[in-house]
C-alpha cells in the first residue's frame, strides 16, 4: 500500500508538471493497448531524446490494484525511471572534433509522432541536426506481439559531400534505468547487469557506486544481449538488423541512483545501468546507416521466456537468478530451484493455483519420503529395545572406567561388536534429502515472478510476507504462518521425551528453541516458501502419530538418536 500511494505521488506529480513544463519538452505516449503484455505508457523528453519513465500497461503496483475493474495511470506498476538521467540517450564519444555542435545527452530534439495505417500512435521519433550536413534520426516504436520497443538509430548524410563512407561515429547508447524497490527482507541483491555474447560469454555485476564497470569486450563477436534486472523484472537491449549486430564494440555498466529516490523508493546506488559502446559509419552524402536494437521491458520467467524463441537470449539472467547464495549452497542447487519452479508450474496449471501446487509439490515430497521414514523410525525402536536390555551392562562399564575415559571408550567399542549394538545408520538421511528441495524453493521464490500477485486464502501476494495486519512497533508487521510455523515445531519438541543420557538430554533442551532463530530469519520472506514449512510441518505430525499407532512410542534411549523434523 505504502508503493502505492508513492506511485499515484509521482504519477501526480509528473502529470502535473506536463503542463507546466511544455518548454522542457516532456510529453507523454502510449504504446499498444492498455492491459494487453507489450503496452507500455511512457514520458519522453526532447533533451537527450530520452525516456523519462515507463510503465508497464499490464502490470500493476499491488495485487489489490490488480484486482480493481477500473484502473488509472497510477496503477501501473513503474519500471523505468532515475530522475534526470533518462534511459536511451545518446553520447557521442568524439575521437577527435564533434560531429555536432551541441553535446547529443543534452541537446534538445525535435520529436514527431508516428502513426501505422490505422492511425494510431505508431511510434515516437527523435531528429536533430549537426549543422554540418549530417542528421541523427533515434525512433521508438513497439513490436506488435512482444514485450519489446524497437530502438532505430538513423545517420543520415544530407548535404555532407566530403564523407566517403569510411568515417566512423563513435557514440553511447544508455541502457533502462530500473527501478529497485528496496525490500528489506530479500536475503540477496535483486539488481544486477548483464551481458552476454554470442559464444555464450557471459558477465554479472552487482550495483557499486563510482566508476563504470567492464561488462564486456566484444572484441568483434557479436552481442546477444545485455541490460539489468530487478526482482522480478528485466530491461534488455539486444541487436536486431546487421548494423547493430556489428556495431557494439563494448559494454560498460554504471551504478545509479546517485541519492535516495523516494518516488520509487530506491536507494542509492542499487541499480546498475548498462552503456553500449557503438562504432557507426557516417554514409555518404544521400545514404543512411541505420542500426537497430530491440529493448525487452518485462517480467522474467521461464513461463514468459517460453511466449518467444528470441527470449530464449534472456534464459542467463534466469540461471544467474537461481543460483544459491554462498550461506545456502549445494552441488545443484540451481538446477534444483529451476526443475522445482518448473514442476510448481505444471501443478498451477492443473489446479489454477499456486498455493495449493506449492502444497502439491510439499506432499509428493513428503510421501516419497515416507516409506524410508518409517524404515528409519522402525531401526530406531529395535535399536532402542536392545539398548533397554543391555543398559545396565553399559552403566557398569562407565561405572567401572570412570576414572579412564580411554579404556571406557575401547571397551565400549568391544562391547558393541561382541553384542552387535551399533545404532542404526541413516536416522538423519530422509532430512538430508529433504534439505535439497527446501534450499531450491529458498533460492527459487526470492526472484520468482510466476508467484507475484498469486492468492492464496488470506495472503493477495505468494511472492511476500502474509501479513495480516500492520504494528505500531518492530517487526512492524504481524505474519501468521511463520510465528504459526515456529509454534508447531517448539510443541513438536516439547513432546519429543527427553534422553537418559545427561549429555544428549542438554543438546536436545537447547534444540527445542533453535526454531524461534530459525522463524525470526524468515519472518518477511516470501509466503510461497511458508505455505511450504507449514505444510510440512503438518505432515510430520500425522505421519508421527501414524508411526506412532503402528511401532508404538520411542524409547528415551534413543531419543537422542530420533532426526529433526523435516522441512
Amino acid at each position: 500500500m505504502h508503493f502505492r500511494l508513492l506511485g499515484s505521488l509521482f504519477f501526480g506529480v509528473l502529470a502535473a508538471q506536463i503542463t507546466a513544463q511544455q518548454d522542457a519538452g516532456l510529453f507523454m505516449h502510449e504504446f499498444g493497448r492498455r492491459g494487453v503484455p507489450g503496452s507500455f505508457l511512457a514520458q519522453f523528453s526532447e533533451q537527450g531524446a530520452g525516456l523519462v519513465f515507463l510503465q508497464l500497461g499490464d502490470q500493476y503496483v499491488d495485487a489489490a490494484t490488480s484486482l480493481k475493474a477500473v484502473k488509472t495511470d497510477a496503477d501501473l506498476l513503474l519500471l523505468l525511471w532515475s530522475g534526470n538521467d533518462y534511459s536511451f540517450r545518446l553520447e557521442e564519444q568524439p575521437r577527435g572534433a564533434p560531429l555536432f555542435s551541441e553535446p547529443l545527452l543534452t541537446a534538445k530534439w525535435r520529436h514527431e509522432i508516428l502513426t501505422d495505417g490505422e492511425g494510431g500512435a505508431g511510434g515516437v521519433r527523435f531528429t536533430i541536426d549537426s549543422g554540418k550536413g549530417l542528421t541523427i534520426q533515434k525512433t521508438f516504436r513497439a513490436i506488435p506481439g512482444k514485450r519489446e520497443l524497437s530502438i532505430e538509430l538513423a545517420i543520415k548524410n544530407v548535404e555532407d559531400a566530403k564523407r566517403d563512407g569510411s568515417d566512423r561515429m563513435f557514440c553511447r547508447l544508455g541502457g533502462p534505468a530500473l527501478v529497485n524497490k528496496t525490500e528489506p527482507s530479500l536475503f540477496f541483491q535483486p539488481a544486477v547487469g548483464i551481458a552476454v555474447g554470442k559464444d555464450k560469454t557471459e558477465k554479472f555485476v552487482s550495483p557499486k557506486a563510482g566508476d563504470l564497470q567492464d561488462l564486456l569486450d566484444l572484441n568483434g563477436q557479436e552481442l546477444a544481449m545485455a541490460g539489468s534486472t530487478n526482482r522480478f523484472f528485466g530491461g534488455f537491449l539486444f541487436p536486431i538488423d546487421t548494423v547493430a549486430k556489428s556495431c557494439v564494440l563494448r559494454v560498460d555498466a554504471a551504478t545509479l541512483p546517485p541519492v535516495d529516490d523516494s518516488f520509487s523508493s530506491t536507494k542509492a546506488n542499487t541499480v546498475p545501468r548498462v552503456l553500449l559502446s557503438l562504432n557507426l559509419a557516417i554514409p555518404k552524402q544521400g545514404e543512411t546507416t541505420t542500426a537497430t536494437f530491440g529493448a525487452y521491458l518485462g517480467p522474467k520467467s521461464f513461463r514468459v521466456f517460453d511466449e518467444d524463441k528470441d527470449y530464449e537470449r534472456f534464459l542467463p539472467i534466469l540461471r544467474h537468478d537461481l543460483e544459491p547464495t554462498c550461506c545456502v549452497s549445494v552441488p545443484g542447487g540451481r538446477y534444483m530451484a529451476s526443475w522445482l519452479l518448473q514442476l510448481l508450474g505444471l501443478f498451477a496449471s492443473l489446479v489454477g493455483n499456486w498455493g495449493i501446487a506449492i502444497m502439491m509439490l510439499t506432499i509428493l515430497v513428503r510421501g516419497c519420503l515416507a516409506p524410508l521414514n518409517f524404515r528409519m523410525q522402525k531401526s530406531m525402536r529395535v535399536y532402542s529395545k536392545r539398548m533397554g536390555v543391555l543398559k545396565p551392562k553399559l552403566d557398569e562399564l562407565k561405572v567401572r572406567y570412570s576414572d579412564d575415559q580411554k579404556k571406557y571408550q575401547q571397551e565400549m567399542l568391544k562391547f558393541q561388536r561382541e553384542h552387535k549394538l551399533m545404532p542404526p545408520i541413516g536416522g538423519c538421511l530422509p532430512i538430508f534429502l529433504t534439505m535439497p528441495v527446501y534450499l531450491g524453493l529458498f533460492t527459487a521464490l526470492r526472484a520468482a515472478y510466476d508467484l507475484r500477485h498469486q492468492h492464496f486464502l488470506y495472503m493477495s501476494d505468494l511472492s511476500q510476507p502474509d501479513t495480516l495486519f500492520d504494528l505500531p512497533f518492530w517487526p512492524h508487521h504481524f505474519n501468521l504462518l511463520p510465528l504459526l510455523w515456529i509454534s508447531m515445531f517448539i510443541f513438536l519438541q516439547l513432546r519429543m521425551p527427553l534422553p537418559t543420557d545427561p549429555q544428549q538430554r542438554q543438546v536436545q533442551q537447547m534444540m527445542r528453541y533453535m526454531p524461534i532463530l530459525f522463524g525470526i530469519g524468515l519472518y518477511n520472506y516470501a509466503a510461497g516458501l511458508m505455505v511450504y514449512m507449514v505444510t510440512s510441518m503438518l505432515w510430520t505430525f500425522a505421519e508421527m502419530a501414524v508411526v506412532k499407532r503402528i511401532l508404538g512410542p520411542i524409547d528415551p534411549n534413543a531419543v537422542g538418536l530420533a532426526p529433526p523434523p523435516m522441512m
